[in-house]
């Protein structure tokens, strides 16, 4: 018997550009250490993957290892095999299914057993903060533990976004990158261009980042179009445009070529010269105006998302611009969190930094619109206390959590302030119901023996 722990993935800035394909981009997370979801599991020889939850609203499951007919990677891509399904009906097991079909695609007969497990999380389901990526990332773990297979953390990260898939979701491998490669007392900057990780020390003890549910983000069909449609505009729209752009005009292909070359070193110092660049792609096209641009293109990915409105506008400058505006803000507050190395410097770097988190959630608000009414009353609640240094809404959106950066002594004062003027008048005990964690940065995805936690217990 084993345990798997997972973090809650705490997203500072870089959100919704994990799937960009056009700019360098890059992310700022960290693992929770007060936060996580567990695994408890034992490896079984009857070909059946069990799972049942501590959590009662959410059913056992199991299924049979072969139940779902998946050819291995030398007779098919993995996406040819997830775009050409049916996105499966909502359950919490369709996680653990995702993972356990990538690794049979991956690894073919190497996995021949299946595993019996426990889950239980603090992490809020539909939080923004994770737990559906937690949980991709833990029965990716437990299979190839299960069946003796070796595997590197990045590795595991880079799989788990891919498995996740599964669930019609066409997200990048920000959460799982945090999750597995999350170190005590540092932030990760994520470069998704080039998948580089970078930790980098997060100063002052004295501070604490707090996340507040407001409410639950439906992963239903109309808010998982919303989700694709965006990564949709992102991986294959923006750039199909900007290649035409290229094409027709020799100034702005140089132009552009010079842009991205000086980003990927100077991030910061690029972004205007980038800017001026993106001012000159279109508002906003439907589908079928994309087809008549790019056909080729069109057909190409059609099978990615099929279900995308032909007649409603897609838009695509406001898109970019929130790309750009994300890239700038990391790059910006990976400088301050470097030059943050005394006591001294901590309260002006963190005060530049809570500005950067409030930037971010106008940008998501107005640029992106991925927020909710019901959101955007609980940054105000939050930032109407002038001991907050920030805070913005956090994860994929249209609710969710949204974080918030304040000192240690601040923490329950705020807490008690969000209660007062935004739980309990909707009936709401924000503390009891686990819609309130606190978090500082903890490690990553890690493996636990039983007896030896359970022998480390008897002695204390």
């Amino acid at each position: 018997m084993n345990v798997l722990r997972a973090p809650a993935r705490i997203n500072i800035l870089g959100e919704h550009v994990d799937y960009v394909s056009y700019l360098p981009t890059a992310s700022l997370p960290f693992g929770s250490r007060e936060h996580e979801m567990t695994m408890l599991f034992r490896a079984s020889d009857d070909g059946e993957l069990r799972g049942a939850s501590m959590l009662e609203r959410f059913p056992p499951f199991s299924f049979a290892l072969g139940e779902e007919a998946v050819e291995d990677q030398s007779k098919q891509g993995w996406e040819s095999f997830v775009f050409n399904r049916p996105a499966p009906a909502p359950h919490w097991g369709n996680y653990v299914k995702g993972a356990v079909c990538f690794a049979r695609w991956k690894f073919g007969s190497g996995i021949s057993r299946g595993f019996h497990c426990l889950i239980d999380s603090t992490i809020p389901p539909n939080s923004g903060a994770s737990s559906s990526s937690a949980l991709v990332v833990l029965a990716g773990a437990a299979i190839r533990l299960a069946n003796q297979i070796d595997y590197r953390l990045d590795e595991l990260a880079c799989d788990s976004s891919q498995a996740e898939w599964y669930l019609g979701t066409r997200g990048g491998a920000l959460d799982h990158t945090a999750i597995c490669l999350a170190k005590r007392g540092c932030v990760v900057h994520i470069s998704h261009w080039d998948n580089r990780v970078e930790l980098i020390p997060l100063p002052g003890e004295g501070l604490r980042w707090l996340t507040f549910f407001s409410h639950a983000a439906d992963k239903g069909r109309e808010v998982m179009l919303e989700y694709n449609e965006r990564a949709a505009v992102s991986r294959h729209v923006i750039p199909a445009i900007i290649d035409d752009l290229k094409q027709g005009y020799a100034a702005f292909d140089n132009a552009w070529a010079e842009a991205r070359f000086k980003m990927k070193r100077d991030a910061t110092a690029a972004c205007d010269d980038m800017e001026a660049l993106l001012d000159l792609i279109p508002d906003a096209v439907t589908l079928n105006e994309f087809v008549r641009l790019c056909p080729a293109i069109f057909r190409g990915n059609e099978t990615a998302f099929p279900e995308l409105a032909r007649d409603r506008p897609l838009k695509l400058r406001d898109r970019a611009l929130h790309h750009l505006g994300e890239v700038r803000r990391v790059a910006q507050a990976v400088g301050w969190l470097r030059d943050a190395a005394s006591e001294t410097e901590i309260d002006p770097a963190m005060r530049a930094l809570g500005a950067l988190i409030n930037e971010s959630h106008e940008s998501l608000r107005d640029l992106y619109e991925v927020s909710t009414p019901e959101v955007n009353r609980l940054i105000e609640v939050i930032t109407s206390d002038p001991r907050v240094y920030g805070a913005r809404l956090m994860g994929g959106g249209f609710g969710g959590n949204v974080l918030a950066l304040t000192s240690a002594e601040n923490a329950q004062p705020l807490i008690d302030r969000v209660q007062t003027e935004f739980y309990a008048p909707r009936g709401r005990d924000g503390a009891r119901e686990g819609s309130v964690m606190v978090s500082t940065p903890g490690d990553g995805l890690a493996r636990l023996d039983v007896e030896a936690v359970l022998k480390s217990n008897d002695e204390g």
